[in-house]
This record gives C-alpha cells, structure tokens and sequence, in this order.
C-alpha cells in the first residue's frame, strides 16, 4: 500500500509539478514548499552595531535572557512571514527543517549558543498541539539538535495554562497573558542545575514568551539561558 501511495504522489507530482509559494518556480527535487533561490534571499537580520544593539535593548534588558540571535526579519519580509505560516497553520512541516539549517548556520561560529548543554523548544499547551498536530518550534530545535549535535530536550518545558494567541495583545498584554503558563516538563539524565540551555521559538515578537519560559528555567537552577528563533520582530 505504501508503494502505491508513493507511486500516486509521483504521478501527480509528474502531471503537477510542486511550485515554490514565494515565487511560484517548479521545486527541484529535494525541495519542498520553498525553492532554494527564495530562502537565500529572504531578508536576514543585520549584523550590524545599532540592530545589536537594539536587540540587546529589546530583549536582554531584564536579564531574563542571556543572549539571543535570530536569522530572518518577520516584520519586513512578508515572504518569510509566508513560510512561518505554512510551518504552523497548513502542516508544512519540512520547513522546520530548513528553519532549523539556517540557525545553525547562524550560530555555529557562536560558542554560547552553539555549544550550551541543551536545546529545548518552547512548548505548546497540549490542547493546542493535539489540534495542531506537531509543535513546530520542536521540530525547528530537533533540526537544529540533529545538526550541532547538541542534545535535545524536546519536553524540558511544559505548558501548563492554555493562553490566548499572543497575536491578540500589545507587548504589555502579551507579558500578563503568558505570566506563570510555564513549569518544567521532563528533566534531563543530569538535571539542569548550573547548566546552560538554548530555547528554539519560530518567531521571537517581543520577546513575553522566551523571556517567561527563561524565568523559569533560572529559577530552578539553570545557570544561563540563551535563545534562537527563525525570525524577530525588532
């Protein structure tokens, strides 16, 4: 059944071939709801000192957080915007997957972030992954874990109160909606006390979440916490 299913696939993708949703070019083999060209020209953030430092004034300000780095601009890039929503609303999930490439790209020549002692994703409450399907900032943290060889603590982090989408809130709403929604999931062989943990978001908007789920995460002991996303909002 499986071979026919393959062979199915492979007749309509014959009689219509797979086009890229950006520029809408026929996919090479190999790639998938996203052609190569178009990833390499979505618009990055910019290594340059006054966006650094608007970063660090963003997100780093409370301590929360140790260091944070992102790849693409969500905001600025509606194409970027695209590939997020097709990560997270209509199951494109080999998405992750190459989300996951470009921040280990990224962060690779980064020793803080590409050599801490856990990844982790942040989570979803179990209602909405069940609805969903997946986590896709898991996936993303899977990829980048697979990558660096870094281990991947997928449930570190639970979700313990199903919040509203942070979507519907200014950046002081989204702080009180996603207060105390956090606590540890599943502990690693070692524990977590003095150790160093990445988090992995899709898009890092104003920062509520990471900076809630880093709280947590220092307050039972871990020493500092940095975090990567896909894309930011600055």
């Amino acid at each position: 059944m499986r071979g026919l299913s393959n062979l199915a696939e492979a007749f309509v993708n014959f009689v219509y071939p797979p086009v890229c949703s950006t520029c809408e070019g026929a996919l090479k083999h190999g790639e998938a709801y996203v052609c190569t060209r178009c990833w390499e020209s979505f618009e990055r953030v910019p290594p340059t000192e006054s966006i650094i430092q608007l970063i660090e004034e963003k997100f780093l300000a409370d301590e929360a957080v140790d260091k944070i780095d992102s790849v693409f601009l969500f905001e600025q890039d509606p194409r970027v915007r695209e590939a997020v929503h097709l990560l997270k609303y209509s199951g494109a999930e080999l998405i992750a997957a190459q989300f996951g490439l470009f921040i280990a790209r990224k962060i690779v020549d980064d020793p803080k972030l590409s050599m801490c002692d856990t990844i982790a994703p942040v989570p979803l409450h179990p209602a909405r992954r069940r609805e969903r399907g997946y986590n896709q900032s898991e996936l993303i943290a899977r990829s980048l874990s697979d990558i660096l060889g870094v281990n991947h603590s997928p449930d570190l982090l639970v979700r313990t109160r199903q919040t509203m989408t942070q979507t519907l809130f200014d950046a002081e709403g989204r702080k009180k909606n996603i207060m105390g929604a956090f606590s540890l999931g599943k502990m690693p062989v070692d524990g977590i006390e003095g150790t160093k943990i990445l988090l992995i978001d899709d898009v890092i908007t104003t920062g509520s979440t990471i900076k809630e789920c880093a709280r947590t995460l220092k307050t039972n002991g871990v020493l500092e916490v940095y975090a990567a996303s896909a894309a930011i909002t600055i």
